[in-house]
């Protein structure tokens, strides 16, 4: 047989205090831990400032955020070459090449032109040397032998170049070494100051002859009664002065690469008449032009 509970009030003071500790009502003696709060929003972090201001703690200084690797379209770049990027620094190595050049820049300021000339006047003996000896030359004419078509003191341009890729032909005016020229001994400083007047046109050397071309390779030259035969045919010569008498020359077969020279004043100059046909080895180059004086400037 089950007996009846016994009511509450009847049970005795420690079971009641038991009962109540085990039963619903202990929910209200032990209650839930407290959960972690949820960091406040920034409206709730302002307040939260706002309040410690007013309490007079101080307030540690904000950290900035962190960068974010991406960057929005409306932020203006601060990297290299960007609006706000400072000027990369200059090195060491840098700084002192600029110094240099702006030393060597201030030398040449400073240099003056008395100190400049020797070098430019160098440089030009220089190029006109190479130019003599490779392209043209100037020639001062030393004497009559050529009256009328140059007249001495006159001074012609010789283009070196001409018979090298071209033939002679007649009534060329051509610098050829003189078969009868001695070669004399000369010292070092004599031999410098003659290469630099003949460089300059200021003098020619003296182993050259300037003369016109009257036979060619092959051709036969002979000279009656006062007029040149070539091939047993007379030739005109419009460039010979008036009054002009010469001497009878027998027939002669030039030989092969030579040419027979004749100078236009026949009874001043002499030429192959006297020394035979000149070899085309020894033929400096073609007299192309007279550059000096300037009112005899023109092309031969």
């Amino acid at each position: 047989m089950t007996s009846d509970p016994i009511p509450e009030e009847e049970l005795p003071s420690r079971k009641r205090l038991e009962s109540f500790a085990t039963g619903p009502e202990s929910e209200v003696l032990n209650p839930i831990p407290p959960q972690p709060v949820a960091p406040p929003a920034n409206a709730d972090v302002e307040r939260l400032e706002a309040l410690k201001r007013s309490l007079g703690e101080e307030i540690p200084p904000a950290s900035p955020p962190p960068e974010s690797p991406y960057r929005s379209e409306d932020e203006p770049e601060t990297g290299a070459g960007g609006p706000s990027a400072d000027p990369p620094p200059v090195g060491e190595e840098q700084f002192e090449e600029l110094t240099k050049r702006e030393k060597r820049k201030q030398k040449r300021k400073n240099r003056s032109f008395w100190q400049e000339l020797p070098i430019l006047i160098l440089v030009a003996l220089i190029v006109a040397i190479v130019i003599k000896t490779f392209f043209f030359q100037a020639f001062y004419i030393p004497s009559g032998s050529m009256i009328p078509t140059l007249q001495i003191n006159d001074r012609v341009l010789v283009n070196k170049l001409s018979y090298r890729f071209g033939a002679v032909e007649r009534g060329d005016i051509l610098v050829f070494d003189s078969p009868e020229a001695i070669d004399v001994d000369r010292s070092f400083p004599s031999r410098v100051a003659r290469s630099i007047g003949e460089a300059t046109g200021l003098t020619s050397p003296d182993t050259v002859l300037i003369k016109r071309v009257i036979g060619l390779p092959g051709e036969t030259v002979a000279v009656r009664d006062n007029q040149v035969y070539v091939n047993g045919n007379p030739i005109a010569e419009p460039y010979l002065p008036d009054g002009i008498a010469m001497r009878d020359f027998d027939e002669l077969v030039i030989p092969a690469d030579h040419v027979f020279m004749m100078g236009d004043n026949r009874n001043q100059s002499r030429d192959s008449r006297v020394f035979g046909p000149i070899p085309r080895a020894d033929i400096v180059g073609r007299a192309f032009v007279t550059v000096w004086p300037p009112g005899a400037w023109g092309g031969l």
